[in-house]
């Protein structure tokens, strides 16, 4: 006579609804974290073009001090370096990040709203340093093709980016 098979007897195994029910939830996880990974990917992309920047800044800077001289520091497009001379010596350094272009802006300069962005018009060629330590009062726009444009300013007497206050 066939007995009925116990509960025990019986192999564990996952229903249906609950390879479903996790399935969704890994979706809706991914579909989350997904946006929030890219733009921590190209924040971190702008951020080492700023890094690059600030640091030539600094050896522009440098050199003025150490030679007496005035330096001039400009940002050559078709190169993609920001390129510095005191007259008799030059340095030059490439950015990596391709879609990262430098502008020196006027710290009275225009803007205006272009695509929903609010970009600089006033752009200057040069920044000069000074034997002092200082530098000129500038603004640097750092402009990637895929993100809105940052500007940071230039405090004239450390040459150093100013710090923002902190957030109430």
């Amino acid at each position: 006579m066939p007995t009925i098979p116990s509960l025990r007897s019986r192999v564990a195994a996952f229903t249906l609804v609950e390879v479903i029910l996790v399935l969704a939830l890994l979706v809706l996880i991914t579909s989350v974290l997904l946006p929030a990974a890219g733009s921590l990917l190209r924040g971190s992309r702008g951020e080492a073009a700023e890094e690059t920047v600030l640091a030539v800044l600094q050896d522009a800077r440098r050199q003025a001090v150490l030679s007496g001289r005035e330096v001039a520091l400009r940002y050559a497009p078709a190169e993609h370096a920001l390129v510095w001379t005191d007259g008799v010596h030059d340095g030059r350094r490439v950015l990596e990040d391709a879609a990262v272009a430098v502008e020196f802006l006027r710290p009275s300069a225009g803007a205006i709203l272009l695509g929903g962005q609010l970009v600089e018009t006033d752009p200057v060629d040069e920044m000069t340093f000074y034997a002092d330590g200082s530098c000129d009062m500038i603004r640097l726009q750092l402009r990637a093709a895929d993100a809105a444009p940052r500007v940071i300013p230039i405090d004239p007497w450390t040459c150093a980016p100013v710090l923002a206050p902190p957030a109430a």
